[in-house]
């Protein structure tokens, strides 16, 4: 009978200790010894990291993302004064580094060119608004023509960009959608811009050359000491004509200049004194070169036609347009490549197309056989200095594209 007693004594002793011990553990999660808690388990830091929908604020974003009601305000408010928010945009990106209770780092992405970090010092919110550093890296590729200039490069550079700087740097001498022929070669020497070691995009193409047969284009950057920079040949003539050689992109060209055309509406023969690009409606019309325009509305078959008076007595028109851009009308100064209207089917049209047409002191000529005068060549002052930087960027167009090698080899090409 003792020994039981003493059995029950224990047990209720070790009962007693269990639920004191259970109570002081309640105590501490009820926060009436919160200084305990805090040094046993300090505050967690979490990372949020968000883009910027559409019709989305950077204030509504973190809120999404589980930031508390106090934290996104004490944010957005500390942000305000250096930077404005009403410039944020859909595909602005941000990280965000914050406890329960306080925020310990930010930053805020916008595009690719402005970064804005928020740190905290002192316990007090420090807001630093700075442009993004780029890494810039040469690279060069060279390829031959088998179909078209976009199948021949698609695959050898990282971003389509790449093929339409490539045509824009050669648009006013060469048609890349009807004048490339098997077997003709390329070589580009250009920028690649890199942020944190991943690839963001091209930058300016620095020199390339198109070889069709044996018609020879080149042309290196140069930007003189007063002006913009452009594209030029080796002696120094600007690449960049009053006119586009098309002011489109189209699909065919469904009739050619002629003195005599069968017209499909009319029935008989009869001059065609433009040409015909046959592609969708809506497609978009650009000017083809600087000028005034001179005419906006309709003419007979023609339907809704444009005409632009340029310098040195050009004139050129665009027929059969859908619509007119916002803000072309008579008296209207434009640019080239000026968005000037729409491929429509309007007058006398049996398609969509726009027929193009281009008068010379007067006359009609042919657009596709014309020599459109250039713009400005490069300055005399300024010849000595370009010829120095034409022939470093062309030895550097062999040089990364291997020609020197081959030749110093002995190999033809």
């Amino acid at each position: 009978m003792k020994s039981l007693r003493v059995v029950l004594y224990l047990g209720l002793i070790f009962a007693l200790l269990v639920l004191m011990a259970w109570l002081g553990l309640f105590k501490g999660r009820t926060g009436a010894d919160l200084s305990s808690a805090t040094l046993r388990y300090p505050p967690v830091a979490c990372i949020f990291k968000g883009e910027l929908d559409k019709n989305e604020s950077l204030y509504l974003s973190l809120l999404r993302r589980g930031l508390s009601y106090q934290l996104t305000y004490e944010l957005t408010s500390a942000l305000k004064d250096e930077f404005d928010l009403r410039r944020s945009l859909p595909g602005d990106t941000y990280t965000l580094l914050a406890t329960r209770d306080s925020i310990l780092f930010f930053e805020y992405r916008k595009g690719m060119r402005e970064r804005c970090t928020l740190t905290r010092e002192n316990g007090e919110m420090k807001t630093v608004v700075e442009p993004v550093e780029f890494q810039c890296i040469v690279k060069s590729l060279q390829g031959e023509i088998e179909s078209s200039l976009w199948l021949s490069m698609i695959g050898l550079c990282q971003s389509p960009e790449l093929i339409m700087k490539l045509t824009e740097v050669f648009e006013w001498e060469i048609d890349f959608l009807t004048e490339p022929r098997k077997r003709d070669r390329f070589r580009v020497v250009f920028e690649e811009q890199y942020r944190e070691g991943a690839f963001v995009r091209y930058g300016d193409i620095l020199a390339a050359e198109y070889s069709s047969g044996d018609k020879v284009h080149q042309a290196v950057l140069y930007r003189p000491p007063e002006g913009r920079k452009g594209y030029f040949d080796p002696s120094g003539k600007s690449v960049r004509k009053a006119f586009l050689k098309s002011p489109l992109n189209y699909r065919r060209i469904s009739s050619r200049f002629s003195y005599s055309r069968f017209h499909p509406i009319f029935k008989r023969y009869r001059p065609h004194l433009g040409v015909d690009y046959a592609a969708p409606r809506g497609t978009p019309v650009v000017a083809s070169g600087d000028g005034v325009i001179s005419f906006a509305g309709w003419k007979r078959g023609f339907g809704k036609i444009v005409e632009i008076r340029h310098p040195n007595g050009f004139v050129t028109s665009y027929g059969h347009l859908s619509r007119f851009a916002r803000g072309i009308g008579r008296g209207v100064v434009v640019k080239q490549k000026d968005l000037i209207g729409y491929v429509g089917n309007t007058g006398a049209s049996t398609g969509p197309h726009l027929d193009y047409r281009v008068k010379a002191d007067g006359r009609y000529v042919n657009p596709l056989r014309m020599v459109a005068p250039p713009t400005d060549p490069i300055r005399k002052e300024y010849r000595e200095d370009f010829q120095r930087h034409c022939e470093n960027l062309l030895y550097a167009l062999d040089l990364l594209t291997g020609k020197n090698l081959l030749a110093s080899l002995g190999v033809n090409e």
